[in-house]
């Protein structure tokens, strides 16, 4: 089997209303994973919403295109766009994130709208950055008490890709909570020529504590 079979047999172990938190470091690019893990969506005919907060997605799709991807799978992809002003994907609404109860109750509406197509793969893509931002400890938990209430939603796989350093470096509390929501925690490390998946946590005791290279 090769990796990226291992990496596809894992994504088909989820469960519909998993959250999985894919942490990673800032030297570890998260790109290719977010390819695989489009390419594997579309593969079974999964719909992918993308939540791109402050144009991460652009970063991303860089990203992709230098290490020999080719990043026009992300065209047909929806993109629920908080922040930022780079166009890439679909883009199906555009939220401001500077009042996080009008975003949050308008971000409601739209996935509400979209889920009753029928159930999505939803990686989220620069979480962190609006953590950061958050003005208070009771902002930052009002912001987590937000994805607490999609855990369990089995019309969605929620794939939260996060960057632990930023996460670490502003509040280390953060990684925890995040940590405790998750039904699957993966830990992306370089090693040699390739990354290290290593699967913290995961309600599914045949996967957890697993680890695999992929390249």
């Amino acid at each position: 089997m090769s990796e990226i079979e291992e990496f596809y047999r894992l994504l088909d172990s989820l469960k519909w209303g998993e959250t999985v938190l894919l942490e990673h470091d800032s030297l570890t690019s998260p790109a290719q994973g977010l390819y695989y893990i489009i390419k594997w969506a579309m593969g079974r005919n999964y719909p992918v919403v993308v939540d791109d907060f402050l144009d991460t997605l652009y970063l991303y799709a860089t990203h992709m295109k230098l290490a020999g991807f080719n990043p026009s799978i992300l065209n047909n992809v929806k993109i629920i766009k908080l922040g930022g002003k780079l166009k890439v994907g679909d883009i199906v609404t555009r939220l401001p994130v500077n009042e996080p109860e009008v975003y949050e109750k308008k971000y409601a509406e739209v996935t509400d709208s979209l889920f009753k197509q029928g159930k999505v793969i939803n990686p989220v893509l620069g979480f962190e950055r609006l953590l950061v931002l958050a003005n208070s400890n009771q902002e930052i938990l009002m912001e987590l008490n937000g994805v607490l209430e999609y855990v369990g939603n089995e019309k969605r796989i929620a794939f939260y890709i996060i960057n632990e350093e930023v996460i670490e470096k502003s509040n280390p509390y953060i990684e925890f909570l995040l940590r405790e929501m998750a039904t699957t925690v993966i830990k992306m490390s370089k090693k040699e020529s390739g990354i290290v998946l290593s699967i913290l946590k995961s309600v599914n005791n045949e996967v957890d504590g697993k680890e695999m290279t992929f390249l």
